[in-house]
């Protein structure tokens, strides 16, 4: 028999029976004990000391943006699974960060070992930092980068959120075409913190360019009313519950071209999403089930009409 668990708890909450802890994990390399860190100490303490290097300035790059434990590192599971499935290939690009950070090498070394591993949530702790590439009978289709949530929104402290570290400054400025993948999720803490989020946001938007676009990822619509059957949802109510609960969050992406507008009325995609199944078997270990192939599809539908356009 198997319980369900939900992933994404904060590492401080007390563990309930069927949940995960990210301190358990015991199943990959890359997620060994306290060994691996998120980030190397002196970058912990302070952001604005990370280095990154885009090599390909040309390939667009989809930007994972949310808060710590929103889902983003299973999302990215999840993804990678699917596109391999269809035919693309997803290799992580080791010149992202210096070669003499042995975090990241390792995160790339046991990168297939933990997206092909039913206890792939249980790794996810391990990564938070990171840049994909994708490909097609050589040709590549656009590159996927996750940022540390902490980096992007940190609901927990006020002072982490005055700007966007600087490695991030120098991602939004440099010549490829950005896709933020803006992830959000149902009930998600309280008015306030939706309301410190929804600002976050606005400050991403002032560092978007013109040739740039939005995602809203609606993670964990399982949990919600709007799941119509198997991978179809009320997208529409989906949408409505966001924007109640998130007050303003769709505002700065209104159309304000007459005509256009009231067939595009706002210049970003909403897009309903589940990364699948978590569950707790009775000896113990943490398993994970993809959820139907419609959300990804839906996704990455839609990212590419963004790459192309």
């Amino acid at each position: 028999m198997a319980k369900k668990f939900k992933v994404g708890e904060d590492n401080n909450d007390e563990i309930s029976q069927g949940q995960i802890s990210r301190n358990e994990t015991t199943v990959s390399p890359i997620a060994e004990a306290d060994t691996i860190n998120a980030l190397p100490q002196d970058e912990n303490n302070d952001p604005n000391a990370i280095k990154v290097t885009i090599e390909d300035e040309k390939t667009p790059i989809v930007v994972l943006f949310g808060p710590p434990s929103s889902g983003k590192t299973m999302i990215l599971v999840r993804m990678t699974r699917y596109l391999r499935k269809i035919g693309f290939n997803v290799k992580t690009v080791p010149t992202f960060r210096s070669s003499e950070d042995e975090h990241y090498k390792k995160i790339c070394d046991g990168f297939n070992e933990m997206i092909t591993n039913e206890n792939a949530a249980e790794s996810t702790s391990a990564i938070s930092f990171m840049l994909l590439k994708v490909w097609k009978k050589g040709k590549p289709i656009c590159q996927i980068l996750e940022t540390p949530g902490e980096h992007c929104f940190n609901p927990n402290d006020k002072s982490s959120n005055m700007d966007f570290p600087r490695y991030f400054q120098s991602i939004c400025n440099n010549n490829n075409r950005k896709i933020f993948l803006i992830v959000v999720e149902p009930d998600w803490r309280d008015e306030s913190h939706r309301t410190n989020y929804v600002q976050r946001i606005n400050q991403l938007i002032h560092r978007m360019g013109q040739r740039d676009k939005a995602i809203f990822l609606y993670n964990k619509v399982d949990e919600t009313p709007f799941v119509i059957m198997r991978g179809k949802t009320n997208t529409a109510e989906a949408k409505k519950s966001v924007s109640d609960q998130y007050k303003g969050i769709f505002e700065s992406f209104k159309n304000t071209i007459p005509i256009v507008n009231f067939f595009t009325p706002y210049n970003c995609k909403f897009v309903p999403f589940s990364t699948g199944d978590y569950n707790k078997t009775v000896n113990g270990d943490n398993v994970y089930e993809e959820g139907p192939d419609e959300y990804p599809r839906e996704l990455w539908k839609t990212i590419m009409s963004f790459v192309r356009g």
